[in-house]
């Protein structure tokens, strides 16, 4: 007579142990990273061979897009609180505290003081609609520079990068590398994509 075959059961493993921890490292990933500010203006800057990195804190963005315009960021977001209230109190804008958290929220600034408070109260659609004329920079206006000294006032040891757009005109970044020299600016780093 034939013997009677057991059946076999695969090996069983509960999966709620690994579900938690699944969800464990997603929710450590989520709150340990820091997510990168939407950009006022998009810049494809140039290439070359450096490897040298943007500094993460005490740096300054100075960056020209295609048409020749101005705007001011700042790379390290928790500086931008400090940086609006001293801003506010040595140019007199009247920056209220709930305009100056909303300032930290931008990665640049593209107009001018006298128009910051208005940009800043905008809803992020109408950001987006905004028609950017820039931050001035000739020789009747240098309010760039005014930004660049300001923040280098506030925070020692800081740093001032520039970014430009490869279609940039010559003229726009001559000009602002005159104003800096004139203003005696004359440290800065350029800001290119690494070439592969």
């Amino acid at each position: 007579m034939a013997a009677v075959k057991p059946k076999r059961h695969g090996p069983s493993m509960d999966m709620t142990a690994m579900c938690d921890v699944a969800f464990l490292l997603l929710t450590f990933f989520i709150m340990a990273s820091s997510f990168k500010s939407e950009e006022t203006v998009t810049i494809d800057t140039p290439s070359s061979i450096s490897s040298d990195l943007i500094p993460e804190t005490d740096a300054s963005m100075v960056s020209i897009d295609k048409d020749g315009r101005y705007y001011f960021g700042i790379v390290d977001p928790s500086q931008r609180d400090d940086f609006a209230k001293v801003l506010s109190d040595k140019y007199n804008l009247g920056l209220s505290n709930q305009e100056i958290i909303g300032f930290t929220t931008l990665s640049e600034v593209g107009v001018p003081m006298k128009q910051l408070k208005a940009y800043i109260n905008l809803t992020e659609e109408q950001r987006m609609s905004y028609d950017l004329t820039g931050i001035p920079l000739d020789s009747t206006d240098n309010e760039l520079v005014d930004w660049v000294k300001t923040f280098g006032e506030s925070f020692s040891g800081s740093k001032i990068t520039v970014r430009g757009d490869g279609g940039t005109p010559y003229p726009s970044l001559r000009n602002l590398f005159k104003e800096f020299s004139a203003a005696d600016l004359n440290k800065f780093k350029l800001i290119t994509k690494t070439e592969k």
